[in-house]
């Protein structure tokens, strides 16, 4: 049976919000215990559903979420959602080795959702809308995912491309770090703020035993300290 794809079939990009959010270790964590890595990627999950509005669209990729949106207040907004709960899961969580910690990155710029993949383009595609649905491609997806890394724990990353470009009259995210806390998660913040710098202590205690490099928790502990303090 033939592949049929016509990309020239496809609707014009959108410009959009992408945010891509995982969990910090997975590999690692995984090569311990297969149970206690699927809490940390499914908890995250879970929290990404639960906080989700009808402005975003998630989609799912093993141990992260990809979200799109063309309204960066309903973005961050509903990243906000999502950071506080996992961090609240983290302070709530007594034993160290059942903590895990996410970070992620933004990015803008023009995407094509699967959603909207016609007929005309694919016919075994647009008849699947499950499958199509949870498709997502563009530039902006690479720039989260790349610049990720650059995110403190429990941080956001802002992409240049978020700090340039907007639409819709918003004004472009002037900085390079975004803080989720506000009134209402203060304290959960605070507390976070408290228990990360605790937890890397008890992680560089037994570096060699996590495969956690001495030098990458120095850099997250510093990382982390400078996020919840400026």
């Amino acid at each position: 049976m033939p592949l049929i794809f016509d990309a020239s079939q496809l609707p014009a990009p959108t410009p959009q919000y992408v945010a891509w959010v995982d969990v910090m270790g997975t590999q690692v964590s995984m090569s311990r215990s297969l149970s206690t890595t699927a809490n940390f990627i499914f908890k995250l999950h879970t929290a990404a559903l639960q906080a989700t509005n009808q402005n975003i669209r998630l989609y799912p990729v093993m141990d992260g979420i990809y979200a799109s949106s063309a309204s960066q207040p309903d973005m961050l907004d509903y990243l906000r959602g999502v950071f506080e709960a996992v961090a609240d899961e983290f302070n709530s969580t007594a034993r160290p080795q059942y903590r895990f910690i996410v970070k992620g990155a933004l990015a803008f710029g023009p995407v094509i959702d699967g959603i909207n993949i016609p007929q005309q383009a694919s016919p075994t595609l647009a008849g699947n809308p499950p499958y199509k649905d949870a498709i997502l491609l563009g530039l902006p997806m690479v720039q989260a995912h790349v610049s990720e890394k650059l995110a403190p724990p429990f941080g956001l990353f802002i992409h240049e491309s978020a700090r340039t470009f907007t639409t819709g009259g918003q004004n472009p995210l002037p900085y390079v770090w975004w803080k989720w806390v506000n009134n209402n998660n203060q304290h959960v913040w605070n507390t976070l703020h408290g228990n990360l710098g605790t937890h890397f202590d008890w992680c560089a205690a037994r570096a060699l035993a996590l495969e956690y490099t001495s030098d990458r928790i120095k850099v997250h502990k510093e990382m982390a300290a400078q996020y919840f303090s400026i």
